[in-house]
């Protein structure tokens, strides 16, 4: 019997779960080994590749490509080797290797739910509906992300919550703030705002600044042209962001 999947298309990770034969949800492993799944690609010809290969070369390869579930439902494109791509087609390679995980870890699988932002235009939520489909996805329906986090805790504690409650979700690249009711198993958005340019990207950015331009007044050296240096002060700041979800 095919296996129903949940997906989390993610601005800066991505990850997969699905039911077990309990009913209980479980996250999917990638073939890397990792419940995450870097939502970066990288191009080279007719070749690409996603996941954490990809992202070692976001600050300095002008073959990557990240970060575009900002922009899915605009008229943004990039441009890779001549070649023009839209948010939606990068979706489809971060779907893909979602899929693909999937069926390897568990089969066969049958339909799927994907999680969007709150505030998502219609816009974007029809683009990811059509990249999940291009990725030959079952999307059975799409649910904003704050409303996944709430089924989820519900589920965790009992499933016999009632009352309003507000759900911030700070995401890699978007945050999203809803104010959910929840009265006998049935959930209700009341309201519901954010910001699809805010995340954890950003702060990682303005940690990174912060040491270049404290590096240089200590040593009057700028890296900002090393790509080198950035790629390893990117990787520390984000593990020094990482910490304070468990120390000070």
């Amino acid at each position: 019997m095919a296996s129903f999947i949940g997906i989390d298309l993610g601005t800066t990770y991505s990850s997969v779960s699905y039911l077990d034969e309990t009913g209980r949800p479980q996250i999917i492993r990638n073939s890397e080994g990792h419940n995450l799944t870097p939502s970066c690609i990288e191009i080279i010809g007719n070749e690409v590749t996603v996941g954490e290969i990809a992202r070692r070369g976001y600050d300095w390869d002008k073959n990557v490509l990240a970060r575009f579930k900002r922009d899915i439902g605009t008229s943004e494109t990039y441009s890779v080797d001549g070649k023009e791509f839209t948010p939606t087609e990068c979706s489809v390679f971060v779907l893909k290797k979602l899929l693909q995980d999937a069926k390897d870890a568990i089969g066969d699988v049958g339909e799927a739910v994907v999680t969007i932002p709150a505030n998502f235009t219609n816009e974007a939520r029809v683009e990811t509906i059509k990249a999940a489909k291009l990725a030959k996805l079952k999307v059975k329906n799409i649910v904003n992300e704050p409303t996944a986090a709430a089924l989820y805790y519900v589920f965790k504690n009992g499933g016999s919550m009632n009352g309003c409650f507000a759900v911030f979700d700070l995401g890699g690249g978007t945050f999203d703030v809803s104010l959910l009711s929840i009265e006998d198993g049935i959930f209700e958005v009341k309201a519901t705002n954010g910001h699809t340019h805010l995340g954890g990207e950003d702060f990682d950015n303005i940690l990174v600044e912060f040491c270049i331009e404290e590096f240089k007044k200590k040593s009057k050296i700028d890296i900002k042209g090393n790509n080198r240096s950035l790629r390893r002060l990117r990787t520390q700041c984000e593990k020094a962001k990482r910490t304070l979800s468990s120390a000070h």
